[in-house]
């Protein structure tokens, strides 16, 4: 991988982390110079309309706890917005913005009603953008898994210029070539942007997620659905997926958004659910011995007007346990 590349990661990774430190501005500068964007010192803070700034539909965080926004709403509300928001100025106007980096503080704000928020403007072209705000999620530790995945996805998609499935590909091939399972050669340029992706995330190899983050972008698409709205925290899903029966599944999912459910009733829901199942299983084995020994009791076989009948049940009956 080229030097520029590696310095435009480093470069989007200051921006995020020193957003508010002007101490930094010199070091941030050489860093967007070297990456290729346009060189610029660090941005004054300055006071926009809150109706200015746009949220991103598409980003990969998408559950916000409630009360986590209403206390930060209260916290502004005596104190203002401490930590300025990263935003660009939206391509083809002069004073509409799109938000880079702080949407919950974006979102407090809306609650706590303020008219105007302190933001910093960066000039980053759409990938760069893009980038920023992926980083800025990842960093997040409330950021779950599979807004994570979807994250580091899009990551991967846009610097290698590759749609989802091929990304996978490029991973399994590179899996297989790595045990040796085929003579495919992953090329050494994807491979080393791979590595720098996730050398900037930091907490996964890109086998780990292979193995344990790429499966969860299979869900149901229903449970996508849900994920994706942000109606239910991962962690709430999860306990949900636990229910195997697609159709008490569902009804467990639209009772949890239309009551709010915790993590723990969702748990004390889904045991039940289980208890009832295990209870129904252990029914059926007791009815079949207790028909088999009235069968044998009664010798209904012994009646013509059954014995036809009888034979047609044998029959299906062996007919499903030979599927």
């Amino acid at each position: 991988m080229s030097n520029s590349k590696q310095n435009r990661f480093k470069g989007l990774m200051q921006v995020i982390k020193q957003e508010s430190d002007k101490s930094e501005a010199a070091e941030i500068q050489q860093d967007f110079s070297r990456a290729g964007t346009k060189s610029q010192e660090q941005p004054d803070v300055i006071q926009v309309q809150y109706g200015k700034i746009h949220r991103d539909q598409g980003q990969s965080r998408r559950y916000f706890d409630p009360d986590e926004l209403n206390k930060m709403a209260v916290s502004m509300k005596a104190v203002g917005i401490i930590d300025p928001l990263s935003v660009r100025l939206r391509p083809g106007t002069s004073d509409e913005y799109d938000l880079l980096a702080g949407e919950k503080r974006h979102r407090s704000a809306e609650i706590a009603g303020l008219e105007k928020v302190p933001v910093r403007v960066f000039e980053v072209g759409d990938q760069v953008a893009e980038d920023i705000k992926a980083i800025s999620n990842l960093q997040r530790s409330d950021l779950n898994k599979w807004e994570e995945t979807n994250a580091i996805l899009g990551m991967l998609c846009r610097n290698l210029g590759k749609s989802q499935s091929e990304v996978i590909s490029l991973l399994n091939q590179a899996a297989n070539q790595k045990r040796g399972l085929t003579d495919n050669v992953v090329r050494s340029e994807d491979w080393a942007l791979v590595e720098e992706v996730f050398a900037v995330v930091g907490r996964l190899t890109p086998e780990s997620f292979r193995k344990h983050r790429v499966p969860l972008i299979k869900l149901p698409e229903h449970i996508q659905a849900v994920l994706q709205q942000g109606k239910l925290h991962y962690t709430k899903v999860n306990e949900i997926l636990k229910v195997k029966d697609p159709k008490q599944q569902r009804q467990l999912l639209e009772l949890a958004i239309a009551q709010n459910l915790s993590v723990n009733d969702i748990q004390a829901e889904v045991k039940a659910i289980r208890q009832e199942t295990a209870e129904t299983d252990d029914v059926l084995p007791q009815r079949i011995t207790s028909i088999t020994q009235q069968l044998k009791k009664k010798k209904v076989w012994n009646d013509p007007k059954k014995r036809g009948r009888l034979e047609e049940l044998l029959a299906e009956l062996s007919s499903l346990i030979s599927e």
